[in-house]
């Protein structure tokens, strides 16, 4: 009887480490996310011009209004190396 209640409170602990595990990598992927508006205007090659999204970049966010979270994603700025044949 008691290794039964053993397992069943292991279980119940292991349950909730695993709960709060995914509850963490579910936030991390909404951290940053790029409004429709914003996305579509960068797929054309240009910037969203809608004023509350010009109001978000500047504070270094995305625009919430529009569907956005988080803060903005840092575009990597390297140069690519050259392919030797």
């Amino acid at each position: 009887m008691k290794s039964y209640k053993s397992f069943v409170s292991l279980a119940v602990v292991a349950l909730f480490a695993a709960g709060f595990a995914f509850a963490a990598e579910g936030e991390a992927k909404a951290e940053s996310k790029v409004a429709k508006c914003c996305a579509t205007a960068k797929a054309d090659g240009k910037t969203c011009t809608h004023a509350c999204c010009v109001e978000a970049n500047k504070s270094g966010k995305n625009c919430t209004k529009c569907g956005g979270a988080g803060d903005l994603a840092k575009e990597k700025k390297g140069k690519k190396k050259k392919q030797e044949n």
